[in-house]
């Protein structure tokens, strides 16, 4: 039931949002975040802030292959080259104080026509800005507003040892209650939260096993309670999280809380920079890390609806994974050597621009996975199958 409560999880994740990657992914998404946070500070006119920005960005992004020289070395050159152009143009960029305004004002222009043009280096590129009117899409909740998700996951697995093929199985409906408060909202945008996990319930509902029922509430009583507190970009982006385990939480409950890192720094699905209306379409493609697995993730959005604050999004997400060694924690931290990973999966949710999390929301996953594992010096293939289906709305 370890593995079953890990996988839970996981597959909830990757349902509802993006995932924030680890190790060499961990440290290149961090890069990204100091180029993102760059081009912000370059938008709205603050250079010198942004200059030490990219400046930072540039730095690491050349120290990376040292550590890492395997790891994408097109995508690390064409950050590495897309931070030279902005500092390049920034240098080139006179004072504000200097000259007349005319001399200002001109060649100020320039960086700003270069930001709007240069959404294909952002993890958000918009395809089609949508029908007019359009706005741009920013979170604003107020400090103290105060929100409760309740998260409803149904999963069926099926899984092949060598010859052996297991029966399916359906897990029973798992619920979960998020209670989030708002602490407060930066001059940038940014959003600063706490987050405590409520009632988790595990339902009896016909085609389940009681047995695994019975674990798999045994499993879960010790996440509840679990908190964090964090920071969320107006565009949605998780900058940073902090966890604090309940006293006396279990085991189980502490691996848990590892494997929600993901979801607690994506709350909400990453918006485009631009003004955008019905209708627009953009795309995100980020590294995820999920299982143990680096997993390359393609999430598209469209807006269906926008009236005033509040807005439906549709969205299809593709994700692939060579083969790697993986090291499950869900599976007791076993090795085993990953042959490919497939996925695709479809959602829609209803978000609300005063609210930090969305207030309504359906998924589904499907994903296939064929690896081999040690076992007794002889290697074992294993394949799985499992499909998630996910429902979330504000109570």
């Amino acid at each position: 039931m370890r593995r079953f409560s890990g996988l839970i999880l996981t597959a909830l994740l990757l349902a509802l949002c993006p995932a924030r990657a680890e190790g060499p992914d961990d440290q290149y998404l961090q890069i990204y975040n100091l180029i993102q946070q760059a081009d912000e500070l370059n938008t709205s006119g603050k250079a010198a802030l942004a200059r030490a920005r990219y400046q930072e960005a540039h730095t690491a992004l050349r120290n990376f292959p040292q550590g890492y020289p395997d790891w994408n070395p097109k995508l690390v050159s064409y950050r590495l080259n897309y931070v030279a152009q902005k500092l390049a143009a920034l240098s080139e960029k006179p004072p504000a104080a200097a000259g007349g305004g005319t001399a200002t004002n001109a060649p100020a222009a320039q960086p700003d026509t270069k930001a709007a043009t240069s959404t294909s280096a952002q993890p958000v590129k918009l395809i089609e800005a949508g029908a007019e009117p359009r706005k741009a899409l920013r979170l604003h909740p107020k400090p103290g507003d105060k929100q409760t998700l309740k998260l409803t996951v149904k999963m069926a697995i099926e899984t092949k040892a060598g010859e052996m093929e297991s029966p399916a199985i359906k897990l029973p409906a798992i619920t979960m209650t998020l209670e989030t408060t708002v602490k407060g909202v930066a001059d940038n945008g940014d959003i600063t939260y706490e987050m405590v996990v409520g009632n988790i319930g595990v339902s009896d509902e016909p085609g389940a096993t009681p047995e695994v029922a019975e674990a798999m509430k045994a499993a879960f009583a010790g996440v509840k309670g679990l908190s964090s507190s964090g920071t969320v970009s107006g565009r949605g982006f998780g900058k940073e999280i902090e966890f604090k385990a309940p006293p006396g939480s279990n085991p189980q409950a502490r691996q848990l809380m590892d494997q929600m890192k993901d979801f607690y720094t994506q709350l909400a699905a990453p918006l485009p920079e631009e003004a955008v209306g019905a209708g627009a379409k953009w795309e995100v493609r980020l590294p995820i890390k999920a299982q143990g697995m680096t997993i390359e993730q393609t999430a598209a959005y469209e807006l269906v609806a926008l009236e005033g604050e509040r807005f439906t999004t549709r969205s299809t997400l593709t994700q692939h994974a060579a083969n790697q060694t993986i090291q499950n924690p869900a599976m007791g931290g076993v090795k085993m050597n990953l042959a490919k990973m497939t996925g695709n999966g479809t959602g829609e949710r209803t978000s609300d621009l005063a609210n930090l999390l969305p207030t309504a929301g359906t998924g589904k996953v499907h994903s296939e996975t064929s690896m081999t594992m040690n076992m007794g010096g002889q290697k074992q293939p294993i394949t799985m199958k499992m499909d998630v289906t996910l429902r979330f709305e504000a109570k």
